[in-house]
């Protein structure tokens, strides 16, 4: 599903944001990907739709090497691609079914969305999605009425919506409280058992990673320190990867009250 394949990353000032990475992420695994601030986690995740371009190497996702997409062929890719962020990313003014639906652009062509014209199916798929994450309630609601969890659970749906091979999630539980956090996770996981959509996850969390994960893939100054199955892993796992002691705010705390 994804391959990388001496993947390096050097940013104009020369730092190395990624040092010959050699990782293959096989379809419908949970992925949890660790380390501290500048690791390289976000680095990582944000080369597999090319938020950012490697300097070198090849990234196949789906049987394409992302890395020599340009134009249309990039904006295909990125289709079955959905991403999730920290910052939720949502339109503030907009209602959330407006904000769901947008998942369907990659599909709809420029002037339909500018227009609205999505078809009957879209507008039944974002609902459907949105029941999926228990917040069909807030349909008509603008996005800025919503908690952060609420907010995160709607872009949840978004890419849904989307209907992605592939999810990626960027620190999707920063923001958050712990009860929430878990909910986010578990809708996460649920997903990914349910659709089989292959999903990586950023999380500074100990014990949400050893939770929620299969696989955990652990790096540090932009280099993979780890790769194994999430049942392998210990604190003493943690504090090879970290380079330190585990420290209290490594853990998120606090699980989902049932």
């Amino acid at each position: 599903m994804i391959e990388f394949n001496d993947v390096s990353l050097v940013y104009p000032n020369g730092t190395e944001g990624l040092k010959n990475i050699n990782v293959k992420i096989n379809e419908g695994e949970f992925v949890v990907i660790v380390g501290l601030s500048g690791a390289g986690k976000s680095t990582f995740i944000r080369s597999i739709n090319r938020l950012v371009t490697p300097t070198s190497g090849s990234l196949i996702v789906d049987d394409e090497d992302i890395l020599k997409a340009k134009g249309k062929g990039l904006r295909k890719l990125r289709t079955k691609i959905g991403m999730i962020f920290q910052s939720y990313n949502l339109v503030k003014r907009s209602t959330v079914i407006k904000n769901v639906i947008s998942g369907r652009l990659g599909y709809t062509g420029t002037f339909k969305s500018i227009m609205n014209l999505f078809s009957k199916e879209d507008k039944l798929l974002a609902y459907e999605n949105l029941k999926r994450v228990n917040i069909e309630d807030k349909l008509y609601n603008r996005a800025d009425e919503l908690s952060g969890g609420q907010q995160q659970r709607v872009s949840i749906a978004r890419v849904l919506t989307q209907q992605p091979k592939l999810i990626l999630a960027d620190e999707p539980v920063a923001s958050l409280d712990p009860p929430t956090s878990h909910q986010v996770m578990k809708y996460l996981k649920q997903i990914n058992r349910e659709d089989k959509i292959t999903t990586i996850v950023n999380l500074h969390f100990i014990d949400m990673a050893m939770e929620y994960a299969d696989r955990i893939i652990g790096m540090r100054a932009g280099e993979v320190v780890f790769d194994g199955p999430a049942s392998e892993v210990t604190e003493q796992t943690f504090e090879e990867i970290y380079g330190r002691s585990i420290r209290d705010e490594d853990r998120r705390g606090g699980v989902e009250d049932e």
